[in-house]
C-alpha cells in the first residue's frame, strides 16, 4: 500500500462521514449569509457584488481555519490512538506515506468542502444580482482553497507530532488563536518597538513583511488581489492609528508603502509562503512522528 492507497482510503473513509456534509453544509450556509450582508451593504449591484467578495476574504479568515482545523487535526493522532495506526502500519505503508497519504486525503477533503460551498455562493451571486467579475471570484476561490490546503497541512503535521487527541486539540486551537489574535499584535509591537509609534496610515515596507509571514495574512494579501479595497484583520483591536471611517479603498498596501512594493509584497510571494506553510508544518510533524513510540 502506497501513499495514493493510504490518500484515497482516507479521502473515502472521510467522505461516508458527517463530518465532510456537515462542513459543506455549514459552508454552504455561511455563503448565503455572506450574500445576504452583501445585499443589504449597497443600493447598486456592482457594488453590492464587490462587498460580497470582501465579506467573503474577510470572514473567511476566521471560517476557513476553523473548517480545516477540525478536519485535520484527528487525521493521524486519532487512529494512533485507537491502535488501528498500528494495523496500518503493518502492511507496506511507511510512516513517511501515512502523513503523506493522510495529507493530500485531508487537503482534498478540505478543497472539495471549500469548492462546493464557494460555487454555491457564486450562484447565489449570480442569482441575487449578476454583479461579480468572474476573474475575480475566480481568484478568490483559489485563493480560499490554497488557504485551506496550508492550514490542512498545518493540522496533519499537528496530528503527526504529537501523541494524545488533547495535545492535537489544543495546539489547533492555540494555532487559531495565534494567527488570528496574536501574530498582528507582535507586529504591531515589532513597529512599536522600532520606530516609537504604532502604525498609521503611511508605514514602512518590512511592517507588512511581518503581517503577511502568518498564512492568515498571507491569504489577506493574496485576495486582496481579486476585491476592491483592503481586507483588514478579523480582530483589529486599535492596534494601527487609523483614523474612523477611513475608506476600504485608502487601505489598500499602494497607498500605505511609498514607491513600488518589494517582492515580498507581491501576491505570489504570498501564494508562496501559504504553501510553505502547508508543506513544512506536515514535514515537520513527520520528523516527530517518524521516530515516536506508538
Amino acid at each position: 500500500m502506497t501513499w495514493t492507497k493510504v490518500a484515497r482510503k482516507d479521502f473515502e473513509d472521510v467522505a461516508r462521514s458527517k463530518m465532510l456534509w456537515g462542513l459543506i453544509a455549514v459552508f454552504v450556509g455561511f455563503m448565503g449569509f455572506v450574500v445576504l450582508v452583501a445585499l443589504g451593504a449597497s443600493d447598486t449591484s456592482e457594488a453590492t457584488g464587490d462587498a460580497a467578495l470582501r465579506v467573503t476574504a474577510q470572514i473567511g479568515q476566521l471560517f476557513v481555519p476553523l473548517i480545516a482545523l477540525i478536519a485535520g487535526y484527528l487525521a493521524i493522532v486519532g487512529e494512533r490512538r485507537s491502535g488501528s495506526l498500528r494495523i496500518l502500519l503493518s502492511f507496506p505503508p511507511t510512516r513517511r506515506d501515512v502523513v503523506m497519504g493522510k495529507l493530500v486525503g485531508r487537503t482534498a477533503v478540505i478543497g472539495a468542502a471549500l469548492a462546493i460551498g464557494s460555487a454555491a455562493s457564486v450562484l447565489l451571486v449570480a442569482l441575487a444580482i449578476e454583479s461579480p467579475d468572474l476573474g475575480d471570484v475566480a481568484g478568490l476561490l483559489a485563493s480560499i482553497v490554497l488557504f485551506g490546503a496550508a492550514i490542512t497541512g498545518l493540522a496533519v503535521g499537528i496530528s503527526a507530532a504529537v501523541g494524545t487527541r488533547g495535545k492535537a486539540m489544543a495546539l489547533a486551537i492555540g494555532s487559531v488563536l495565534a494567527f488570528l489574535l496574536v501574530w498582528d499584535a507582535a507586529a504591531a509591537g515589532v513597529y512599536l518597538a522600532v520606530t516609537g509609534s504604532l502604525p498609521g496610515l503611511e508605514v514602512e515596507a518590512w511592517y507588512f513583511l511581518l503581517k503577511r509571514l502568518s498564512p492568515v495574512g498571507a491569504f489577506r494579501a493574496l485576495a486582496a488581489g481579486f476585491v476592491q479595497g483592503d481586507i483588514q484583520p478579523f480582530f483589529r483591536f486599535g492596534l494601527e492609528e487609523i483614523p474612523p471611517n477611513t475608506p476600504p479603498e485608502r487601505l489598500t498596501l499602494s497607498n500605505r508603502v511609498s514607491g513600488s512594493p518589494p517582492f515580498y509584497l507581491t501576491e505570489w510571494f504570498a501564494a508562496a509562503t501559504l504553501a510553505c506553510w502547508g508543506v513544512v508544518a506536515a514535514g515537520a510533524g513527520y520528523l516527530r512522528f517518524r521516530n515516536a513510540d506508538l
